[in-house]
């Protein structure tokens, strides 16, 4: 018998599609510093998901300027993009029902804490987690499996038999598989099928109603259409 308890999650790409926020907020760090970005340069692709450090190393910006971009970068998202962010269809109704099963969610996110409650706030869903861990303002803590770490060092007692890590990107599903979760990589994000797989995906599903139907089942066939 499956009963996931303990679902963590990915924020952006999985819960909240932040593109249009991530895009405005690299365009504006990274012409801080006279580079030739166009906010039609896909630069979503780039920084959603990364610690920030990764992202901007990609534009050949020193260390100092890295830690400025970054200082600009979050506070244009915090200042600028909130509203820009937007639920992925059914979310609202898939957190609902999963309370109602008494599941603990849990946010883990390389966004800084701080702007992502204000974005789940705007959104009226902070109500439905247990628990959220981002990124610390002096970078201390950036990367996916500091974040469930930590996370669960908060929580206590996490049966990792009864955990799930849910992202869009590779990294996420590494992350999971790193504190031995099962894990589930949704497409409807940034990353597709077969980084997706190639990663290690325990489930890899398109929407929000297959979500539920994997984590709200008490059992799970070896041969279902959504396992990998």
């Amino acid at each position: 018998m499956k009963n996931y308890e303990y679902i963590f999650w990915d924020f952006d790409g999985t819960l909240v599609d932040t593109r249009k926020g991530t895009r405005e907020s690299a365009w504006y760090a990274l012409k801080h510093f006279n580079k030739d970005i166009e906010k039609t340069d896909h630069l979503e692709d780039i920084f959603c998901g990364p610690p920030l450090k990764d992202s901007f190393k990609k534009f050949n910006l020193n260390e100092e300027e890295i830690e400025e971009a970054i200082r600009l970068y979050r506070k244009f998202q915090r200042e600028n993009t909130i509203e820009l962010s937007e639920l992925f269809d059914g979310v609202k109704e898939m957190l609902e029902a999963l309370k109602l099963q008494d599941k603990k969610l849990i946010i883990v996110t390389a966004k800084v804490e701080p702007t992502v409650i204000k974005i789940l706030e705007y959104l009226e869903i902070y109500k439905y987690f247990n628990l959220v861990v981002g990124a610390t303002e002096d970078s201390s803590r950036t990367k996916k499996d500091e974040m469930i770490l930590h996370a669960m060092e908060c929580l206590k007692d996490v049966d990792i038999s009864k955990s799930i890590m849910i992202g869009d990107r590779a990294s996420d599903i590494k992350a999971g598989l790193k504190y031995h979760m099962d894990t589930m990589g949704v497409l409807y994000g940034m990353d597709n099928r077969t980084i997706l797989q190639d990663a290690g995906a325990t489930y890899i599903v398109e929407n929000t109603n297959q979500i539920i139907d994997i984590l709200g089942r008490q059992s799970v066939d070896k041969n279902d259409d959504f396992a990998r």
